[in-house]
Parts: structure tokens; sequence; C-alpha cells
């Protein structure tokens, strides 16, 4: 019997362009100072932040492999910053709204518990 735990597998695939890799780990690093008090959500967003770090690929690409966890917060942390910018930054809002529609639409990420 092998007593090793495996790492969960990966319910989604995110493929980010490399403005939308930058943006995404802003909305990690903000949501990781948001929820200081909450490890679990920290330990989330930096195992996510880890795999934005992947090299890209030869189109410039980044696949990043997400647990449903990693999905939820992604998207929180995505939503997080879209709320808090204001209207002069219209390129940075463009970019995320382009990354909340390579994820699941809301309900799937409501039905996600952590």
């Amino acid at each position: 019997m092998n007593d090793a735990i495996t790492p969960p597998e990966a319910a989604y695939h995110l493929l980010l362009e490399p403005q939308e890799v930058a943006v995404t780990t802003s909305a990690l690093h903000l949501l990781i100072s948001d929820e200081a008090h909450q490890p679990d959500i920290r330990r989330l967003a930096r195992e996510v932040l880890a795999g934005l770090e992947a090299e890209p690929d030869e189109f410039g690409v980044v696949t990043v492999a997400l647990t449903p966890g990693q999905l939820k917060i992604t998207h929180t942390a995505v939503h997080l910053l879209l709320d808090d910018l204001q209207r002069e930054q219209a390129d940075e809002m463009q970019i995320l709204h382009g990354i909340l529609d390579k994820l699941p639409d809301e309900h799937a990420i409501r039905a996600i518990r952590l």
C-alpha cells in the first residue's frame, strides 16, 4: 500500500497571452493581500502564481493547469481586480474580461466548494 499523497488532477487548462499572465498575477497578489487571514485561499493563489511562471509555448501562450479550487480562486481574483478598477483603466478591464471569457461561467464556479 502506498501512503504517498497524489496531487489532485487538473480540472481546467487556462491558456493565457503574456499580457493576461501579468494581469492575472496582479489579481492573485491582490487576492492574497485581501485574504491574509485565510491560509487555504493564500495557498491556492500561490499555487496558481507558480503555474503562471511556466515557460510560454512557441506562440507565447502560457498554459496553466488548474484544480477546481485553483480555478475558483483565479476566477475570484480576476473579478476582485475588475471590481477595483476605474474607468481610466479600460485596457486592463478589457484584458480581465478576456480572461473571464476563458473561464467557465459563474454557475460552474459557484458549484466548486473549497
